[in-house]
């Protein structure tokens, strides 16, 4: 029996239909906040949308998604999307705050070939909704070919 982890999203995974193409399925969220990390744009983005990282940052807190229970199997595919074996995204384990109670969850972080990029705010209206379409339409199903 393969275990389940919960894993906070902050960019692209916040949108169901991004979580949905990738895994095949639709998590159960609820809102979260990690202390000491904060969501930054890039400056430069090799995709048709904005993409935020995620950086260490004493007193910074970034709002976002709690995905519970993401199974084995859909870490690898997840972490795939993020690009982790090219070092674009690094996958760690921390604590996050929701609904008042403290939840041990994977994130991806910034890996080093990205964080020198880290430029501004990034918000998730920045990304259109005819470019979520496009990434579940065209963009992920050409990666998980890959898997």
């Amino acid at each position: 029996m393969s275990e389940s982890r919960h894993l906070f999203v902050y960019g692209l995974l916040t949108f169901p239909e991004i979580v949905q193409a990738v895994t095949g399925k639709q998590y159960q969220t609820q809102p979260a906040l990690l202390r000491e990390h904060r969501r930054y744009g890039l400056s430069q983005s090799p995709l048709s949308a904005a993409v935020p990282i995620l950086v260490e940052e004493t007193a910074a807190v970034t709002e976002g998604v709690l995905l519970l229970d993401v199974s084995d199997a859909d870490f690898v595919k997840l972490d795939h999307f993020e690009e982790i074996d090219s070092g674009h995204y690094l996958r760690k384990n921390v604590r996050v705050e929701s609904g008042g109670q403290w939840y041990s969850a994977d994130v991806y972080v910034a890996g080093p070939i990205l964080r020198p990029y880290a430029c501004g705010e990034w918000l998730p209206g920045q990304v259109s909704a005819e470019q979520r379409q496009h990434f579940v339409t065209t963009v992920i199903p050409e990666m998980l070919k890959t898997i």
